[in-house]
């Protein structure tokens, strides 16, 4: 195969640490560790007891043994931390319409504001990590970045998230 010297080389991942993207990567994990781990503290929340919270705002109402699935917990781990979670006032309990002898689990107003703050904590942090990048390498950086995305994720986002489809 014949190498075009005017052509961009394509990233090979031979040196995880060496690769752009895995170098990126680490930055954005070594500042939401700690910052993940303080935000924990303040909520007074457990990471499965959060990730619960996430995913029923990204899916919208599921029962406890998809939220098990979801967040890799016994049924029995699961409904105790759904029941932690129905006291404090994050999420509710209801009978399932379709099949009564099952319950759904939801967010409450609380529940979506708490998702709502951790999201825009999120949105600062990458912010606050990319200040430093030149606006016009930012906003190529995005449009490559969505172009990525919009290879790999599915045509029609899951419920509860906007596609990530480029903007004009």
């Amino acid at each position: 195969m014949e190498v075009n010297p005017n052509e961009p080389r394509i990233p090979c991942i031979h040196d995880p640490d060496d690769h752009p993207l895995h170098r990126l990567l680490q930055h954005v994990v070594r500042r939401s560790i700690h910052e993940l781990h303080a935000l924990l503290q303040e909520l007074q929340l457990s990471l499965p007891q959060l990730g619960t919270l996430h995913v029923l705002r990204a899916e919208g109402a599921q029962s406890v043994s998809a939220i098990a699935q979801h967040v890799q917990l016994s049924l029995a781990a699961t409904s105790h931390l759904v029941d932690r979670l129905v006291q404090r006032g994050l999420l509710t309990r209801s009978e399932d319409p379709s099949d009564r002898r099952q319950k759904r689990v939801d967010l409450t107003s609380e529940g979506r504001a708490v998702v709502g703050g951790v999201q825009a904590k999120a949105r600062a942090s990458l912010e606050a990590l990319l200040a430093e990048v030149p606006p016009d390498l930012r906003r190529r950086f995005d449009q490559d970045l969505r172009e990525v995305l919009d290879t790999l994720e599915p045509p029609s986002a899951p419920v509860g998230r906007a596609p990530l489809r480029s903007e004009p």
